[in-house]
Protein backbone atom coordinates (compact mmCIF):
# COMPACT_ATOMS: atom_id res chain seq x y z
CA UNK A 1 0.00 0.00 0.00
CA UNK A 2 1.08 3.22 -0.57
CA UNK A 3 1.32 5.99 1.80
CA UNK A 4 -1.37 8.07 0.42
CA UNK A 5 -3.69 5.62 0.34
CA UNK A 6 -3.76 4.80 3.75
CA UNK A 7 -4.06 8.49 5.07
CA UNK A 8 -7.31 8.16 3.11
CA UNK A 9 -8.47 5.61 4.27
CA UNK A 10 -7.93 6.99 8.21
CA UNK A 11 -9.87 9.61 6.62
CA UNK A 12 -13.15 8.39 5.83
CA UNK A 13 -13.05 6.03 8.67
CA UNK A 14 -13.30 9.21 11.03
CA UNK A 15 -15.74 10.76 8.85
CA UNK A 16 -17.54 7.55 9.45
CA UNK A 17 -17.69 7.60 13.08
CA UNK A 18 -18.88 11.48 13.06
CA UNK A 19 -21.96 10.28 10.96
CA UNK A 20 -22.76 7.52 13.22
CA UNK A 21 -22.83 8.99 16.44
CA UNK A 22 -26.51 9.66 17.94
CA UNK A 23 -27.64 13.32 18.71
CA UNK A 24 -29.89 14.41 20.86
CA UNK A 25 -31.99 18.13 19.40
CA UNK A 26 -34.81 19.27 21.15
CA UNK A 27 -37.31 20.60 19.86
CA UNK A 28 -38.91 22.83 22.05
CA UNK A 29 -36.44 24.59 24.14
CA UNK A 30 -37.02 25.45 27.47
CA UNK A 31 -35.87 29.30 28.75
CA UNK A 32 -35.96 30.39 32.07
CA UNK A 33 -35.39 34.19 32.90
CA UNK A 34 -35.17 35.92 36.34
CA UNK A 35 -35.67 38.98 37.55
CA UNK A 36 -34.85 40.90 41.01
CA UNK A 37 -37.01 43.47 42.12
CA UNK A 38 -36.16 45.71 44.71
CA UNK A 39 -38.97 47.67 46.47
CA UNK A 40 -38.23 50.61 48.67
CA UNK A 41 -41.06 51.53 51.02
CA UNK A 42 -39.53 54.99 52.19
CA UNK A 43 -40.83 56.28 55.86
CA UNK A 44 -41.70 59.84 54.39
CA UNK A 45 -45.12 60.83 55.32
CA UNK A 46 -46.90 61.73 51.63
CA UNK A 47 -50.20 62.96 53.57
CA UNK A 48 -51.30 66.31 52.99
CA UNK A 49 -52.98 68.97 54.95
CA UNK A 50 -55.73 71.54 54.57
CA UNK A 51 -55.43 74.01 56.92
CA UNK A 52 -58.05 77.46 56.81
CA UNK A 53 -59.40 80.40 58.94
CA UNK A 54 -63.16 81.26 58.52
CA UNK A 55 -64.42 85.74 58.61
CA UNK A 56 -67.78 87.57 57.86
CA UNK A 57 -66.61 89.98 55.26
CA UNK A 58 -68.40 93.08 56.68
CA UNK A 59 -66.31 93.24 59.84
CA UNK A 60 -63.32 91.09 59.05
CA UNK A 61 -64.76 88.96 62.63
CA UNK A 62 -63.24 85.10 63.12
CA UNK A 63 -66.62 82.90 63.07
CA UNK A 64 -66.83 79.89 65.30
CA UNK A 65 -69.02 76.55 64.44
CA UNK A 66 -68.74 76.97 60.73
CA UNK A 67 -69.27 73.51 59.21
CA UNK A 68 -66.61 72.63 56.96
CA UNK A 69 -67.27 69.37 54.08
CA UNK A 70 -64.46 68.08 52.12
CA UNK A 71 -65.53 65.88 48.65
CA UNK A 72 -63.17 64.14 47.03
CA UNK A 73 -63.36 65.48 43.36
CA UNK A 74 -65.36 68.37 41.83
CA UNK A 75 -68.98 66.24 42.83
CA UNK A 76 -70.14 67.33 46.13
CA UNK A 77 -72.12 64.50 46.78
CA UNK A 78 -70.92 62.99 49.96
CA UNK A 79 -68.22 64.28 52.19
CA UNK A 80 -65.25 62.50 52.65
CA UNK A 81 -64.17 64.82 56.02
CA UNK A 82 -66.27 67.27 58.11
CA UNK A 83 -65.19 69.40 60.77
CA UNK A 84 -65.84 73.00 62.38
CA UNK A 85 -64.14 75.90 62.80
CA UNK A 86 -62.55 76.55 66.53
CA UNK A 87 -63.22 79.71 68.62
CA UNK A 88 -60.75 81.20 66.75
CA UNK A 89 -62.32 80.66 63.40
CA UNK A 90 -59.60 78.19 62.36
CA UNK A 91 -59.77 74.57 60.94
CA UNK A 92 -57.65 71.80 59.88
CA UNK A 93 -58.03 68.51 58.39
CA UNK A 94 -54.76 65.94 58.27
CA UNK A 95 -53.77 63.09 56.73
CA UNK A 96 -55.28 63.14 53.50
CA UNK A 97 -53.79 62.18 50.18
CA UNK A 98 -52.94 64.00 47.31
CA UNK A 99 -55.52 64.74 44.89
CA UNK A 100 -58.52 67.23 44.13
CA UNK A 101 -60.95 68.11 46.27
CA UNK A 102 -63.83 70.41 47.01
CA UNK A 103 -64.19 72.00 50.36
CA UNK A 104 -67.44 73.77 51.37
CA UNK A 105 -68.18 75.76 54.40
CA UNK A 106 -71.46 76.60 55.41
CA UNK A 107 -73.19 79.25 58.36
CA UNK A 108 -76.78 79.51 59.10
CA UNK A 109 -78.02 81.91 56.36
CA UNK A 110 -75.36 82.69 54.55
CA UNK A 111 -74.65 81.11 51.37
CA UNK A 112 -72.87 78.05 50.67
CA UNK A 113 -69.04 78.77 50.28
CA UNK A 114 -67.09 76.69 48.00
CA UNK A 115 -63.21 76.38 46.62
CA UNK A 116 -61.23 73.97 44.56
CA UNK A 117 -58.09 72.89 46.19
CA UNK A 118 -55.59 70.88 44.32
CA UNK A 119 -52.81 68.70 47.12
CA UNK A 120 -49.64 67.77 45.55
CA UNK A 121 -47.93 64.66 48.05
CA UNK A 122 -46.71 66.38 51.38
CA UNK A 123 -48.29 69.26 51.17
CA UNK A 124 -50.02 72.00 53.15
CA UNK A 125 -52.60 74.10 51.87
CA UNK A 126 -54.15 77.20 53.54
CA UNK A 127 -57.82 78.25 52.80
CA UNK A 128 -59.30 81.09 53.43
CA UNK A 129 -63.61 81.45 53.70
CA UNK A 130 -65.46 84.84 53.79
CA UNK A 131 -68.95 84.79 54.40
Amino acid sequence: MDATKCSQREHVQLNSQDLDQEQNVHMDPVQTNSQNVHIVISKDNYCSVITGNVYIEKNRNVVKDVAILLFFGYECNTPVYKTKSDMNGNFKIEDLPPGFYTIAASYYDYPIKKAFIKLLPGQTVHQTIIF
